[in-house]
């Protein structure tokens, strides 16, 4: 994706200016890109902006990594969820979008009568009902790692199998399904 902002002229410089990028974002960008880190602090502090400059410019590894981050920095409480359910449909972030969806079927009461749902994208629904359906079963949504198993798997079991496999972890709940599903013979246990 950074590649596609220059030219191809070996012998002019080209100038491309980025405006919708804070310039230390940026930089930690670049710097992670050339095989650099960037401090946990860092990415808590600015997870939103490394999640949507990590998304905007396919560096997956950074926007997975900020997406973990944010999760376990961020409380989820009925006054965000629905901004934080909208940011995770809206940046593909799989793991933000289960814990939102977990808090949901946990307080389903107080959803019902405190938040507006018009404005939530219909897909949405589907995840919604696999949260309240690991909630009554009440195992949170371990499994044993089969395929009858990927539609109630939660999103960090799904991203284990499709590592085992050398498959792309990044994408909706769906994607990772259809991943694994079409893989021939049976996923092994997530312990293992």
């Amino acid at each position: 994706m950074l590649a596609s902002l220059f030219g191809s002229s070996d012998d002019e410089i080209v100038r491309a200016p980025i405006s919708d990028v804070k310039p230390e974002i940026f930089h930690h960008l670049l710097h992670y890109v050339y095989g650099g880190s960037v401090p946990d602090g860092e990415i808590k502090t600015h997870a939103r902006d490394f999640i949507n400059a990590a998304n905007k410019y396919a560096i997956i590894n950074l926007k997975l990594e900020a997406e973990v981050l944010y999760v376990e920095s961020t409380k989820i409480t009925m006054d965000n969820a629905m901004e934080n359910l909208l940011f995770a449909s809206a940046v593909n972030l799989a793991l933000l979008k289960e814990v939102v969806m977990d808090y949901l079927a946990e307080h389903h009461e107080e959803a019902v009568r405190s938040l507006s749902f018009p404005d939530v994208p219909g897909d949405l629904v589907k995840d919604l009902m696999i949260a309240f359906g690991r909630k009554m079963k009440g195992n949170g949504g371990a499994t044993g790692g089969s395929k009858d198993d990927l539609n109630m798997m939660r999103v960090s079991e799904l991203r284990i199998q499709l590592v085992k496999l050398g498959l792309d972890v990044d994408g909706s709940r769906e994607a990772m399904i259809e991943a694994l599903q079409n893989v021939d013979g049976e996923l092994s246990p997530v312990g293992e």
